[in-house]
């Protein structure tokens, strides 16, 4: 039991810093890719997309972190549960979330270069920025399908097991 009190004190821990830093991040990132010309903003505010990415990154790791810590413990109550749980919110979030931090950190070298030339070819800059900003966690609808099945299999798991009263 001491066991499962520390694991359960760990995972609630995690769940603080992943919301935590993930708010973090949309506070940092979100005035400059929610601007009408957010390309020239990244390329002036190049300190806070970094930000941004590293606390979307401790954000992922936190959140990866939960199903590995719960997999002994659910695993005892459903294992094909448990292992849903690992994969969708251990491995393929993460995986979204390394994905969107990529394409926020490629925004740096596109907003300097859309800088430099100025108007010439801004459709072609701003298509692929864009496509950079379409992996956004926040609106992403596979991140969104992903967290979903994820947490259903997690709080079906929870209910099923009565461990959380």
């Amino acid at each position: 039991m001491i066991t499962d009190r520390r694991t359960s004190i760990i995972v609630g821990v995690l769940f603080i810093i992943g919301t935590v830093a993930g708010s973090l991040s949309i506070v940092f990132t979100g005035p400059i890719l929610d601007a009408p010309d957010y390309l020239a903003k990244v390329a002036t505010s190049e300190f806070q997309i970094k930000t941004g990415a590293f606390l979307v990154l401790i954000m992922g790791l936190a959140l990866a972190l939960v199903p590995i810590f719960m997999f002994p413990i659910a695993r005892k109550h459903n294992e094909v549960l448990a292992a849903g749980y690992l994969v969708f919110r251990g491995a393929i979030e993460t995986a979204l979330y390394v994905i969107f931090v990529v394409g926020l950190l490629l925004l740096i070298p596109l907003s300097k270069e859309y800088m430099t030339t100025g108007a010439l070819d801004a459709s072609v800059y701003h298509t692929f920025g864009a496509i950079l900003r379409s992996g956004d966690f926040q609106y992403s609808p596979i991140l969104k399908i992903v967290f979903s099945i994820g947490a259903i299999m997690f709080y079906f798991m929870l209910h099923q097991s009565i461990l959380i009263p």
